[in-house]
């Protein structure tokens, strides 16, 4: 009997002695995370102004795919590898910009080309207040312009519209990646991606849109006029998409990642060149 109680009370024992050394380890790797996160913010506050200052220094009236802000840089550092990755928000369809004009048949039209019902768009406009009416939600309706994209869930979208989907064999991209609330509103032709140059017109097709992206491949537009030089294009089409595009970019999302080992830390910022004015910024 005595021998048996001698087990159980060392088998108690080495219970609370393993207990106390696993919440000592969960506190240590807490402290570790933080302490780490500190550092990460330190190494993003001395990269972003040189960051922004790449930015001012590009030449803004034409903004392309060959810029140095479009390529991917990476740097050791003695807190580890910084990563930075920098695009425009203008290759994107603004869904604040989403009206019952011009802008609002541009948002019909990728719709249709993602294999989204079109009359969603009804649903984004009584979202933001640009039309009366009701939506089947289990939110309240904002009736203001959108702060991010993923108000989108809020609307009735299906998860599978907003994040992709296969068809027939087919994959199409979810209406967040081709998306942003950031941007001016038009969208520039030298980044704009393969379905939001399709959206543009009706009689863009993908060869057409290919074709697009062939020719600012070899050398970027400089005008929207100088879209006349691919071939297919028309004078008719320029004239119909005339206000919706342009070759230059004022809205940029740059992504800072800091990683060391298993550690990694996230700084996102959304920064307006013409304004020169952070409108979004956010540590992960």
């Amino acid at each position: 009997m005595i021998p048996l109680l001698a087990l159980m009370l060392f088998l108690m024992s080495a219970y609370y002695v393993l207990d106390a050394y696993s919440a000592t380890k969960s506190a240590q790797k807490v402290v570790e995370e933080v302490s780490f996160k500190v550092q990460a913010s330190y190494v993003f506050s001395y990269a972003l102004p040189l960051v922004l200052d790449l930015l001012k220094r590009d030449d803004p009236s034409v903004d392309s795919l060959q810029d140095s802000w479009a390529r991917e840089l990476t740097f050791r550092t003695d807190r580890g590898e910084l990563r930075i990755t920098i695009y425009d928000e203008d290759r994107f369809l603004n869904l604040n910009s989403v009206d019952e004009g011009p802008y609002g048949k541009f948002f019909e039209r990728l719709l249709r080309l993602l294999a989204i019902d079109p009359s969603y768009k009804e649903n984004l406009l009584v979202w933001t207040g640009k039309s009366k009416g009701t939506i089947n939600t289990d939110y309240p309706i904002k009736r203001a312009p959108l702060d991010a994209k993923e108000e989108l869930y809020y609307m009735g979208f299906d998860r599978q519209d907003l994040l992709g989907k296969e068809l027939g064999g087919k994959f199409y991209p979810g209406l967040l990646e081709l998306t942003t609330v950031d941007s001016k509103g038009k969208v520039n032709i030298n980044t704009a991606s393969l379905y939001v140059l399709m959206a543009l017109d009706q009689r863009i097709d993908e060869t057409l849109a290919s074709k697009i992206i062939e020719r600012r491949n070899r050398e970027p537009f400089k005008k929207p006029e100088d879209l006349l030089m691919v071939d297919g294009m028309t004078l008719d089409i320029l004239y119909n998409i005339r206000d919706l595009i342009d070759v230059k970019s004022s809205t940029f999302h740059i992504k800072m990642e800091l990683r060391s080992g298993e550690r990694s830390a996230v700084f996102e910022v959304v920064y307006d060149r013409q304004a020169d004015k952070i409108l979004y910024k956010k540590l992960l």
